[in-house]
């Protein structure tokens, strides 16, 4: 009797196991496929097709005997701002050496640029913590426009990369961000965003390892898999700290675990950050008349500089428009600019064509308005 009721004991235990592993394997999985190129450079280590898990173990929460939501998504503090929300989703490994303490003193010795791009960053932070907070990656990919791009979307560098997320043309085209004489998807806030978790969530489906992921996104898959196979046939670690990389992307993990640390405790470095409230900065409206800044601009209430920060993709004369993107627009006018575009005349109102106006002058790390006047 007793060999039998152990028997039964076993067969639940097994066949529940196998229940939940069946429940835990339909979860949120995720597949990613290595390019030929890099298949190549990792050999036959390696399978074409990665599939990532559920990031919820159902069967440890059950056994704990809390909820699901309390045992994936358990605070570590009270969400008061942004930045809160920030801090509570940190989940990278530290980083060691001096290189991460010595960027956290550049920063510090540079408190005001601190600041100023914190202000920057009140515009578009609460909408990309809300895309890394949906995806479940780590929270610190929130602040990779810190060194990117400095939190400016009209940033461009010598290699071309334009952006928030500094997308070159190549890997913007690999991401559908598209580049025309009209529009500029490497600037739009939402567009780029997306394409730049994309990347990112690809990046760490190859490597595993957030490290060098970021790694990659600074100095490209290829190489970097390329430098990991060096090692690799050299016996030698081949983790970030231990790859032979060029300086820039030697720094590049370093200057985002700084700043990191700069706003998990911003007072310890005597750096105040722009307050940031847990609410949504910007709201999308469908305009379908054919509007210039200026006119957007007047329509909302709002001087050209804030329209053009939140809209920075156009190249044309026109902001919106058939075909166009949804406005970005600060959320607390959308209401008052609906209603002024409901009564908006367009018959019998003159538009000025392109020709007849100047068009919009950009900088390199900006963008810079010329006065005109709607005919």
């Amino acid at each position: 009797m007793i060999r039998r009721f152990l028997a039964l004991v076993s067969f639940i235990m097994v066949s529940t196991h196998a229940a939940w592993a069946g429940e835990e394997g339909g979860l949120r999985r995720q597949s990613f496929v290595y390019p030929p190129m890099a298949l190549d450079e990792i050999g036959p280590v390696l399978k074409p097709e990665v599939h990532r898990g559920p990031v919820v173990d159902r069967r440890r929460a059950y056994l704990l005997d809390i909820a699901e939501e309390e045992f994936s998504d358990k605070q570590s503090g009270p969400i008061r701002n942004v930045w809160d929300r920030i801090r509570n989703g940190f989940s990278l490994p530290p980083l060691s050496g001096p290189l991460v303490a010595e960027r956290e003193l550049w920063y510090g010795q540079r408190k005001d640029l601190v600041a100023n791009i914190s202000q920057k960053a009140r515009r578009y932070l609460f909408h990309i913590v809300e895309a890394v907070e949906k995806r479940g990656l780590p929270m610190e990919l929130a602040l990779l426009p810190f060194v990117e791009s400095g939190f400016e979307p009209g940033a461009l560098s010598t290699a071309q990369a334009a952006g928030l997320w500094q997308f070159i043309p190549g890997t913007a085209q690999r991401y559908n961000l598209k580049l025309t004489d009209q529009y500029d998807a490497r600037r739009d806030i939402l567009a780029s965003t997306e394409a730049a978790l994309d990347y990112l969530d690809f990046l760490h489906g190859i490597f595993k390892d957030w490290q060098l992921a970021l790694a990659a996104y600074n100095w490209g898959e290829e190489a970097v898999l390329r430098a990991v196979q060096r090692n690799q046939a050299k016996g030698l670690a081949a983790d970030y700290e231990n790859l032979n990389l060029p300086e820039e992307t030697r720094y590049y993990v370093p200057k985002l675990m700084a700043i990191r640390n700069i706003v998990m405790s911003p007072e310890l470095h005597g750096v105040e950050l722009a307050d940031i409230p847990n609410t949504p900065y910007f709201a999308e409206i469908d305009v379908r008349v054919p509007l210039d800044i200026q006119s957007v601009a007047r329509l909302a209430g709002l001087p050209a500089s804030e329209v053009l920060a939140l809209n920075p993709s156009h190249k044309s004369l026109y902001i919106s428009g058939k075909g166009k993107p949804a406005v970005l627009l600060p959320a607390d006018r959308i209401e008052a600019f609906a209603q002024k575009i409901a009564d908006y005349p367009l018959k019998g109102k003159k538009m000025g064509r392109s020709s007849e106006r100047k068009p919009i002058q950009k900088s390199v790390v900006g963008f810079k308005l010329t006065e005109e006047r709607p005919l």
